[in-house]
C-alpha cells in the first residue's frame, strides 16, 4: 500500500517501529476511507431527499394552486442541500484530524505515501509546508515524535476549498438555485404576463 523510502527523523534510527505501529498505519486508513465513504453517501442520501421532496411539493402545490407551499418546497430543498454540504464538511474536518498521526506513523515506519500525495497538492502550499517541517523533526523516541508531529499541526493548513469538499459546494449551490429558477419559471409570468 505504501512505498517505503528514506525520509525519516534524523534520529530514526534511535526510534523503534513495531508491528502494532504497521497495523495502526493499516487501520487508520482504512478509518478515513470509511470517513470519506461517510460523506458521500450522506451527500448522496441528502441530495436524494431534496431532490425528491421538491418535486413532490411541487405537484402538490401545483393540483392545490397554493404558491406558499410552492415556496416552501423550494425552502425545505435548499435547507436540506445545505444541512447535507454541513455534514460533508464536517466529516471531512475528522478526515483531516487524522493527518498528525498519519504523518507520525510514515515518519516513524519510513513510508512516503500520504505525505507524498500531500506535497503534490495543487496549490497546497500549507500542506506541503507542513510535511516538510515534520520531515525536520529530530526526536529520540516515538513519543517525542508524535508530540512534535501533533504540536506542528493546524487545521487551518487544510481548508476546504483546496479539498474535495469544494465539489460538494458547488452541487449544493446548482442545486439550490435550479430549486429557485423552477419556482422562478412557475411564479414569474403570473405576475409579469409580459414574461410568457
Amino acid at each position: 500500500m505504501a512505498k517505503q523510502t528514506e525520509t525519516r527523523p534524523r534520529s530514526a534510527a534511535r526510534l523503534d517501529a513495531t508491528d502494532f505501529h504497521v497495523t495502526e498505519y493499516k487501520e487508520i486508513h482504512e478509518q478515513r476511507m470509511a470517513l470519506i465513504r461517510s460523506y458521500n453517501v450522506w451527500f448522496a442520501i441528502g441530495c436524494a431527499i431534496a431532490f425528491s421532496s421538491f418535486w413532490l411539493i411541487l405537484n402538490l402545490s401545483l393540483t392545490m394552486s397554493s404558491r406558499p407551499m410552492l415556496i416552501a418546497g423550494a425552502l425545505v430543498a435548499s435547507a436540506i442541500m445545505g444541512f447535507s454540504y454541513r455534514a460533508v464538511l464536517s466529516i471531512d474536518r475528522e478526515v483531516v484530524a487524522l493527518y498528525p498521526r498519519i504523518i507520525f506513523l510514515e515518519l516513524l515506519l519510513g513510508y512516503d505515501f500520504y505525505r507524498d500525495y500531500l506535497r503534490r497538492r495543487p496549490r497546497g502550499n500549507s500542506e506541503r509546508s507542513y510535511v516538510e517541517r515534520c520531515e525536520q523533526i529530530d526526536a529520540d523516541n516515538p513519543y517525542e515524535l508524535w508530540g512534535k508531529t501533533y504540536s506542528l499541526f493546524n487545521r487551518n493548513d487544510f481548508p476546504a476549498a483546496r479539498r474535495l469538499s469544494v465539489h460538494f459546494k458547488k452541487a449544493s449551490y446548482f442545486s439550490i438555485i435550479l430549486f429557485w429558477l423552477i419556482i422562478a419559471l412557475i411564479l414569474v409570468p403570473q405576475y409579469f404576463p409580459l414574461a410568457r
